[in-house]
């Protein structure tokens, strides 16, 4: 769905007729640059949010250059982009992407497993700016993540929309909405990251299945490598090998 490539650009740097190939969010994390447009140069600032489909175009970076994460995305991603937009600065979407930076560009293979969440919740918040539905989420939104969050992600969906006070097809819609994936697969990535930490701490697997809310270990293998594309054997050889040597990093797909 999305290339996630973290980039620094030296002070000074200047593109010309620079190709994107395709659709191509770039969120601008520090110092900035300035776009040549058909009247003038706009000013990128800290914080703005570039959207655009494929196109080529100039800018220049200023004398502090840029820290910026680029999504280079498939045509269905956002749906139809054309000329550039540009989302103001925006708290929650800046946050979201400081949170992306760090995980891309993490040598340690534990943040990198959180890549496909954060895209899909960074998509969905730009999406929704660009239809210009950017409120913010409702605080019964908040409660519930914060409930799988302490949870492991260890709580069937219908129980989930009781405690927080709404129906399960409501509270299903707009968690989609927002983060960008469904709550299942939300609490899912929850489960397996609670596999995850356990695995590192040398638990044996079929103790980790169990403890992180799946049937048995076949159950949990199955579901890693459907997510991932490894085996729990092949996760715990790679995370022993970083710890080890500091070397080794999993495959995402």
């Amino acid at each position: 769905m999305a290339d996630v490539h973290p980039s620094t650009i030296p002070p000074g740097t200047r593109f010309r007729r620079h190709e994107h190939g395709s659709v191509h969010v770039v969120a601008v994390l520090a110092g900035g640059f300035v776009e040549r447009e058909p009247d003038g140069w706009r000013d990128v600032g800290p914080g703005t949010v570039r959207v655009s489909g494929a196109a080529r175009h100039d800018c220049d970076f200023g004398p502090a250059g840029a820290r910026c994460l680029v999504l280079e995305l498939d045509d269905e991603a956002l749906g139809p982009v054309g000329d550039p937009r540009f989302l103001a600065p925006d708290g929650w979407l800046v946050r979201l992407a400081r949170r992306l930076d760090v995980a891309a560009s993490a040598a340690d293979p534990g943040p990198r497993f959180a890549l496909p969440g954060l895209t899909a919740e960074l998509l969905a918040q730009v999406a929704r700016r660009l239809d210009d539905r950017d409120g913010p989420p409702p605080p019964w939104l908040d409660r519930a993540r914060e409930i799988l969050d302490d949870m492991a992600g260890a709580v069937p969906v219908a129980e989930l929309a009781e405690a927080v006070g709404v129906h399960r097809v409501h509270l299903a819609r707009t968690f989609r909405d927002h983060v960008g994936v469904p709550v299942t697969a939300y609490a899912r990535q929850l489960r397996l990251d609670a596999a995850r930490r356990e695995m590192a701490r040398g638990v044996p697997l079929a103790r980790v299945a169990v403890r992180a809310g799946f049937v048995d270990q076949s159950h949990l293998t199955r579901t890693m490598k459907s997510a991932w594309g490894l085996t729990p054997g092949a996760l715990r050889r790679s995370l022993h090998r970083y710890k080890t040597r500091g070397a080794g990093r999993p495959h995402l797909r």
